[in-house]
């Protein structure tokens, strides 16, 4: 379950925000730090329950986020594996290609159904997991401003008063950073379970992260909402600058 944008503030860009919606019943997630990977480093928040994460960036100048899928066919079984494994078997990839011909060999049969993004300052690409089977298509830098969604109450529902919000403020509003924080801040207060920025009694938005590209270097923002979660030190922000 989660909310994800990413726009082209000015040229050479790239702005990737998350939202992160959990059971209030999961772990709480371990702020981003350093892991080698192969030939790359990357920066990730951890699930300690899983042992994976949702979002990551890379040296190479990648951004990796998941979102569980919950449309259409569900499988009978837990799958045997965490899609929060997915993204560090990619984290050794160089481009984005790589990544996404890399996903062309998965066995989508032992994960949830999953919708991947990547993303590089010359455009990313998209993985698609039905619990079936893969579909995999590039994403232009035309296609910004982009958002994805999804929602353990079904992503159809959740999809299309998410989608208006978003169009009415960025798509044909303004794609600025201020613009995208709005968004991801947006929420009804008598419709929480549809909201950027979600609550039910079980679940809630959790953390917001937000991930900037460009030629001059990269850099990750990464914020528990801690009104929701009860941590020490609660209002902090994990921030990590990285040069080109």
């Amino acid at each position: 379950m989660c909310t994800v944008s990413v726009i082209s503030p000015r040229e050479g860009v790239l702005r990737l925000a998350c939202n992160r919606d959990e059971l209030l019943s999961r772990p709480i997630a371990l702020p981003p730090h350093t892991v080698r990977f192969g030939a790359h480093e990357a920066i990730l928040p951890i699930d300690p329950q899983s042992g994976g994460t949702w979002i990551a960036l890379s040296d190479a100048n990648l951004v990796f986020t998941i979102l569980n899928a919950k449309r259409g066919w569900t499988p009978d079984t837990k799958p045997p594996r965490s899609r929060g494994e997915i993204i560090p078997s990619l984290l050794q990839c160089s481009t984005v290609e790589e990544a996404i011909d890399q996903m062309a060999h998965f066995d989508a049969k032992l994960y949830g159904p999953f919708h991947l993004l990547v993303m590089g300052l010359r455009g990313g690409g998209e993985v698609m997991s039905d619990g079936r089977r893969i579909t995999r298509r590039r994403v232009p830098l035309e296609r910004l401003p982009l958002m994805l969604t999804s929602s353990g109450l079904g992503d159809e529902l959740v999809g299309r008063p998410r989608r208006e919000v978003f169009d009415d403020m960025i798509t044909f509003g303004e794609q600025t950073a201020a613009a995208q924080d709005a968004f991801h801040r947006h929420a009804w207060p008598d419709r929480g379970y549809m909201s950027v920025r979600m609550r039910r009694t079980d679940a809630r938005t959790v953390s917001h992260t937000v991930v900037e590209l460009s030629a001059c270097g990269r850099s990750m923002r990464y914020q528990p909402l801690d009104d929701v979660v009860r941590v020490p030190n609660a209002d902090r922000v994990n921030e990590v600058l990285v040069p080109a």
